[in-house]
This record gives C-alpha cells, sequence and structure tokens, in this order.
C-alpha cells in the first residue's frame, strides 16, 4: 500500500514539475501581438498623439491663409432733403505673396454734390475709375517679413509635432510591453507555486500514512502540514499578482467606442517574442540614426528651425519701415476694363510710409532673447545627445548581459529540479527526510522564480533599447501599417 502510494507521488511530482506549459482546455492564449494591435488601434493615447499631426496641418493651414486673395467693398451714401451729398463706391482686390510684392487691384465709383474733392472722379468716365498697382517694403520686411515668418515656424512645427506623436506613441507602446511581460511573470510564478501546493501536499499525506504505520514523528507531520501552509500562502499571493498584473494590462485595451475593456479570465499570456537581441552592428547603425532622427533630437532641431527664422525676422525688425506703393489710374485697363497704355509719369498714385523707432530698444531686446533662447536650445540639443547616446549603449549592455545570464538561470533551475527529484526518490526509499525535501524544494522554486524574472527583463530590455534608440513604433512599423 504505501509502496504503490509513494510511485504515485513520485508519478505525479514528476508530472507536474515537467509539465509547466500545459493548460486547460477550456483557456486561450493571449500574444503580445495582439494586445500591441489593439492598443495601436483603439487606445485613447495613441489616438490623441495622432492628433497633433492634425493640429499641425491646422497650423500651417492658418498661417497659409495670411497669402489668401483679399476682396474688400467700402460703400457710403449720404441724401439729405433730395439732394445727393456724396454716394462712394470703393472695391479692391489684394494678392499677398510670399515675395513681399502685393499686386493690388482697385475700382471706385465715386460721385455727389459735395463729395470731398479728394474723392473726385471725373464724369468722362461716368465717375468710374479703375487703379491697378503695388505695393512693397523697401525697407524692413524686403527679404523676409512677419508673414514669412509665421509660415516657415509653421512649417518647422509640424516636425515637431511629428516627433511629439512618435514620442507618445513609444512611450504607450513600450508600458504595453512592460505591462504584458509582468502579468506572464506573475502567470508563471502562480503556476509555479501551484505545482509546489501540489508536491507539499503530497508530501502531508505520505507524512500521514508514515505515522499511521509508526515510521514518521508527529513533529514530521507538523513540519509537513507547515511546508504545506506556506506554500497555499505563497500561491495565494500569487494570484493577488496575477490578478493586479492583468488588471495593470486591461488599461490599455478600448473598443473602437472608448469603452475599457478587461482581459477574461480564461486568457493565459504567450511566451512569443517580437524582438530580437540587437547586435553590434544594429547598434553602430541605431546611435547614428539616433543623433539625428530620435524623437528627443527631432523636437529640438524643429524648435532650432522656428528659432532661426525668428532670428532672422528680429534681425530684419531692426531696419527702418519703408512702404512704397505705387498703381496706374485707368492703366492698363480703363473702367469698361479696355486696354489702355501705360504712362509711368502722369495718371497713377505714390505712397511712401516711413517710420523707425529712435533707440530700437524694443526690437533689440527681442533679437537678444532670441539669440539667447537660440543658444540655450544647442546646449539641450547637445545634452539630449550625450544622454541618449549614453541610454542606448546602456540598454545594449543590459540585454545583451539578460541574454546570457538566462541560460546560466536556465540550467541551475534545471538542477535544482534534479536534486528535488532525487530527494523525492531518496524518500521514498527511506533514505531522505522532510527537511531537505523543502530545502530543494524552496531552492527549485527560488531558481525558477529567478528564470521567470530574468526572462522578463530580457523581454523588457529589449524593446526598451528600442524604446531609447528613438526608433518608431518601436521597430513595429509593418506590424501596424505605419510607414517610420
Amino acid at each position: 500500500m504505501r509502496k504503490l502510494f509513494s510511485l504515485l507521488l513520485i508519478a505525479c511530482t514528476y508530472k507536474q514539475l515537467s509539465a509547466q506549459d500545459s493548460l486547460a482546455s477550456d483557456t486561450s492564449r493571449l500574444s503580445l501581438e495582439s494586445v500591441l494591435k489593439m492598443t495601436m488601434a483603439f487606445h485613447p493615447v495613441v489616438k490623441q498623439a495622432d492628433l497633433n499631426l492634425e493640429n499641425a496641418d491646422a497650423i500651417i493651414l492658418e498661417a497659409k491663409g495670411q497669402l489668401d486673395p483679399k476682396l474688400a467693398l467700402d460703400y457710403n451714401l449720404k441724401d439729405f432733403k433730395e439732394t445727393e451729398y456724396y454716394n462712394i463706391l470703393s472695391t479692391s482686390f489684394k494678392v499677398p505673396t510670399q515675395i513681399g510684392i502685393d499686386p493690388k487691384v482697385e475700382f471706385s465709383r465715386n460721385r455727389g454734390d459735395f463729395l470731398n474733392p479728394e474723392n473726385f472722379i471725373s464724369n468722362s468716365t461716368d465717375n468710374r475709375q479703375v487703379a491697378v498697382g503695388f505695393s512693397i517694403p523697401i525697407g524692413k520686411g524686403l527679404f523676409f517679413d512677419e508673414r514669412r515668418n509665421t509660415i516657415q515656424q509653421a512649417k518647422a512645427f509640424s516636425q515637431i509635432a511629428k516627433a511629439d506623436q512618435l514620442k507618445e506613441i513609444n512611450k504607450i507602446l513600450f508600458s504595453v510591453v512592460k505591462d504584458y511581460w509582468e502579468w506572464y511573470y506573475s502567470y508563471r510564478k502562480q503556476e509555479l507555486l501551484a505545482q509546489a501546493i501540489v508536491l507539499a501536499e503530497n508530501l502531508f499525506d505520505r507524512t500521514l500514512i508514515d505515522y499511521e504505520f509508526g515510521e514518521a514523528a508527529v513533529v514530521d507531520t507538523l513540519q509537513a502540514k507547515i511546508n504545506y501552509q506556506k506554500r497555499i500562502v505563497d500561491f495565494q499571493k500569487s494570484v493577488l499578482e496575477v490578478q493586479l498584473s492583468k488588471l495593470n494590462l486591461s488599461r490599455h485595451f478600448w473598443s473602437n467606442d472608448l469603452i475599457p475593456l478587461e482581459i477574461a479570465e480564461n486568457v493565459l499570456p504567450d511566451s512569443s517574442s517580437l524582438f530580437i537581441t540587437p547586435t553590434d552592428d544594429q547598434l553602430a547603425t541605431n546611435v547614428r540614426n539616433a543623433m539625428e532622427s530620435h524623437p528627443e533630437i527631432q523636437k529640438l532641431e524643429g524648435k532650432k528651425e522656428q528659432l532661426n527664422f525668428d532670428l532672422r525676422w528680429r534681425r530684419e525688425s531692426l531696419k527702418p519701415q519703408v512702404d512704397l506703393s505705387y498703381s496706374f489710374i485707368d492703366a492698363p485697363l480703363d473702367p469698361d476694363f479696355s486696354s489702355r497704355s501705360i504712362d509711368f509719369g502722369e495718371n497713377y498714385k505714390l505712397g511712401v510710409d516711413f517710420s523707425i523707432p529712435i533707440f530700437l530698444r524694443k526690437e533689440r531686446g527681442k533679437l537678444q532673447q532670441t539669440k539667447v533662447k537660440l543658444l540655450s536650445n544647442d546646449y539641450s540639443l547637445a545634452q539630449n545627445q550625450v544622454n541618449i547616446k549614453n541610454s542606448i549603449f546602456g540598454k545594449f549592455a543590459e540585454s545583451i548581459t539578460l541574454q546570457e545570464l538566462l541560460s546560466q538561470y536556465q540550467g541551475v533551475s534545471d538542477n535544482y529540479r534534479r536534486l528535488l527529484n532525487a530527494e523525492i526518490i531518496n524518500l521514498q526509499n527511506g533514505e531522505a527526510d522532510l527537511f531537505k525535501i523543502n530545502i530543494q524544494q524552496d531552492k527549485y522554486i527560488e531558481a525558477q522564480i529567478d528564470f521567470y524574472e530574468a526572462f522578463m527583463k530580457w523581454e523588457k530590455s529589449k524593446a526598451d533599447y528600442l524604446h531609447a534608440a528613438g526608433i518608431p513604433y518601436l521597430g513595429l512599423s509593418a506590424l501596424f501599417g505605419r510607414i517610420d
């Protein structure tokens, strides 16, 4: 009877310790790939990050609006006691350009008994007049003006928005990867401790049988029971860890209608990885690319471009304001819009506006502020490049080291499992005691947990390396159907 029970105990224990990947038939696997796809499709942070690009496009559109042609109409009429004092109609069509020269077409029709002399138009043209001309700044704004500065600033902001988008998406994807492997680690730990309960329970039952046959002392049954109770406590703690890690991962699950979702109880993690350990060749390439294309660097480069345009405008602002306008009257079109010859010497309107602050303190102050901001941005750029480079090297070394340690942890765990199985066989043959078995079981559980923890850290380190290098979408652009 005791012989048969011991054989069943050994077989059951060996099976539990060897078949760690077995699953119940009513469970299903949830892969990291599926989690990341769902995150990219429905996560509100990803959708919010994508809005950065839409906002940048809207800002560019707003800036380009300064170049929109403008149609204006001004009409004034005064009629008192059957006397038409004045009837003034003025329309204009102005086309702003990026080079500062703004063509303008004006049409006027003015009449009345008390018309202001400057608004008088001869009856020979039915009180109508056409003026075609242009305005141009020949001082401040000739080579670069506030209009062009605004447009260039908006275009540079698009680069900043793109960098912000990639930064936020990379951040959320890396967070998903970390949470997924935390869930995987807690699940494997729970699975291991569940197996430990089976062994502890079997040992406790065997000890009770030995006690009944007079081959074990009362203290042995107490020790076996304490060990069994400890395994149950450890398992219950692991159950809580699994629940918490699953909830933590569930925060990344959303429906298309922004309804938060949860992971079902029968869903288990998968050990499949999406990332490979980086090589030396990849390291050199990634460091070189990160110095130019990392989101943090792109943001600072975009800011630098904005400041350079602002600096150009501030320098332009030191010049005097001299605006020249010139228009041909009734040429090259007359009021009937028939072609007419152009004579520069007569029938024209000419205007010159001149202004300049005496001390230029406001302009010089803004110029100095822009220079300071530009220098500060250069300092930030240099510091960030060093930080990013060091971070990439650090994550690379961590990933390589963890990969090397993983095989060592696996070997230690396998050897402790062999020792535990040997002690169980020795116990069956009456050559071991519960104290030794408990020690070997503790060592095996500790070694196996170390292995799972190292595996989790290794998987996270591979994604962390890509995150540190600023690679768009952690190198999974094809998976999400996005272009880097």
